[in-house]
């Protein structure tokens, strides 16, 4: 404390209130928000995915039915692999039990 501040609490009148703010964040607690385009894709993905359906015959589908990367790209294989691996890495963070 500053040797220069003075306290003068000897009056019972008078009382002192110290308030403060902790703001906690932690990566798990935030929840992972996808564009409604972004969900499309990934719904599309999975299920196509959930039928036995390869990764490349995935981005073909996609790109013959004029769909777009996030960039603006054809897709490729590693797109659609990351799309179904991202969205799985996210909810078991958002899953993940403290």
């Amino acid at each position: 404390m500053n040797d220069r501040v003075r306290w003068h609490l000897d009056n019972p009148n008078i009382q002192v209130f110290i308030s403060f703010t902790i703001k906690i964040t932690a990566s798990y607690l935030s929840k992972i928000r996808y564009s409604p385009y972004q969900y499309e894709l990934w719904n599309i993905c999975n299920s196509m995915q959930e039928e036995g359906v390869i990764l490349y015959t995935i981005a073909k589908y996609l790109n013959k039915n004029g769909y777009k990367s996030a960039r603006g790209k054809l897709f490729k294989n590693s797109h659609i692999n990351s799309i179904l691996k991202n969205k799985l890495i996210a909810d078991n963070i958002i899953n993940k039990k403290i």
